[in-house]
């Protein structure tokens, strides 16, 4: 029932991935930010923004024509950079590993790793703080950085890939420049602000800029979701904040990560849901049951599956053969069928078949399609349940960074949204794109890719069977 931290995956699974637990005592929860700007001018506007994942306090943004800016040094923290200020050229220098960024004070030029770069937004120099335009600079270190206008949100995306270098592991940014050395034997992506990295069989938890948050200590150590992670150390284990600090020691028989503010529960062959107090706030009552997403998690109820919302109602009844997970608003679902194999199809939120359960086989929506089967082959459908793409595949995968992976003659590649062959299949094995970059496998040699096709870093070869893609993905 445990999945491998180690097995790259891009999409949640419909698996649980959680930890036996011996039973102690529930502590309080603490949850830490990301981190604080400095203070600035009054006159600036006021914004949300949210660093992978994670809403940060005290963060002050500008909107100067249209773009939108933070200080230089909250940018820097973002991405996991360092500030320098060089007096002979009066320029301030951002550096994220191998990659260095040279900005003068209301210029729309750059200097990026010894180049000069023309940028689409002038630097401003405002009451003795250089602000940068979020989305341009971003680019320049190949992060990804969107503005929400309904909600006044601005997201960063640090995009920093595992890869491998004379047996050592670290971080490339999506131009397969080194961001972080490799110096670990294994790694992990970043989830919140942090990532796994392994020592010598133990794991912790560095930051962005590479700097260790959490020293390498567990047995175990899964991604940070929700504010917490979920550890192992000395047989026992533990909920952490990103701070280090112990803040539930769960009684169960075994523990998985919090998703939607609620963490997954078993005590023999029963589950529920617990809060971030560790208050036990859906009882253990379930026959199984998974992560929330989009307020519903499918749990089993007399051998049949259903929905319930984080009070633990049931919202849609438990009359579906299989259930997974909510995506954009739809949840996978497969129909009871007289022989066995039910046919797939997708619910809303209030339990109506919005796309009837016509297919043979089904994927999760991603970038606004799912992937369906009818008789062999794949097409890919909107949420109207429109046909918006056919293709003459067997085997495809679900759309990230706007390419899915599809399978011909015993090959990989990719295809964009039109359904043109993007990367041509030439690989034994793929992974779904993932913040610019994806692992490709040809026998027992790995390497990551960027959405054009070219190889930018060598990867972690698999330690263990790598499954065929579709088989790696739900709606069997």
């Amino acid at each position: 029932m445990s999945q491998s931290r180690f097995l790259i995956s891009h999409t949640r699974p419909s698996i649980r991935k959680g930890l036996l637990v011996a039973a102690a005592a529930l502590l309080a929860v603490q949850i830490s930010s990301f981190g604080h700007a400095s203070a600035v001018s009054a006159a600036t506007a006021s914004a949300t923004v949210s660093v992978d994942g994670v809403i940060q306090t005290g963060w002050t943004t500008a909107t100067i024509k249209g773009a939108t800016f933070l200080p230089a040094k909250s940018f820097a923290a973002a991405i996991g950079a360092t500030v320098k200020w060089d007096q002979a050229t009066k320029t301030t220098i951002l550096t994220q590993g191998s990659r260095s960024v040279k900005l003068a004070a209301n210029s729309n030029n750059a200097i990026v790793n010894g180049k000069s770069v023309a940028l689409s937004a002038a630097t401003q120099w405002k009451d003795g703080v250089l602000w940068v335009p979020a989305k341009v600079i971003g680019e320049q270190f190949g992060a990804k950085v969107t503005w929400d206008g309904a909600t006044s949100t601005l997201t960063i995306a640090p995009r920093l890939h595992p890869f491998v270098s004379n047996g050592k592991q670290g971080y490339v940014n999506v131009f397969g420049e080194v961001a972080i050395p490799a110096k670990y034997d294994e790694t992990n992506g970043f989830s919140e602000g942090l990532a796994i990295v392994t020592k010598y069989g133990n794991s912790g938890y560095i930051n962005a800029s590479g700097k260790s948050v959490i020293p390498v200590q567990y047995t175990q150590a899964y991604d940070f979701s929700d504010g917490l992670a979920l550890v192992e150390k000395n047989g026992k284990a533990a909920y952490i904040n990103a701070r280090g600090e112990t803040v539930l020691t769960p009684a169960y028989d075994e523990a998985f990560d919090f998703s939607g503010g609620l963490a997954l529960v078993r005590t023999g062959d029963k589950f529920g849901y617990i809060d971030h107090s560790g208050k036990e706030v859906i009882p253990l009552q379930f026959e199984d049951a998974f992560y929330f997403s989009g307020g519903l998690a499918a749990v089993q109820i007399e051998g049949k599956y259903g929905y319930i919302d984080t009070t633990g109602k049931v919202v849609i009844p438990a009359v579906y053969q299989h259930a997974f997970d909510f995506s954009e608003g739809l949840g996978l679902v497969q129909a009871e069928g007289a022989d066995g194999e039910g046919s797939f199809g997708y619910v809303n939120a209030k339990g109506e078949l919005a796309i009837p359960a016509s297919y043979a086989q089904g994927f999760v929506f991603s970038e606004g399609v799912a992937a369906v089967a009818n008789e062999g082959v794949f097409s890919y459908v909107n949420r109207k349940g429109e046909t918006v793409l056919s293709t003459k595949y067997a085997d495809v995968g679900d759309f990230h960074d706007g390419l899915a992976y599809f399978e011909e003659d015993g090959k990989y590649g990719f295809i964009n949204k039109k359904g043109d062959v993007a990367i041509k299949a030439q690989y034994d094995s793929v992974e779904p794109f993932d913040n610019g970059l994806a692992r490709v496998i040809n026998g027992t040699e790995a390497k990551l890719i960027d959405v054009q096709g070219k190889v930018v870093a060598d990867a972690a070869a698999p330690a263990i069977e790598v499954p065929a893609p579709a088989e790696a993905q739900a709606a069997k």
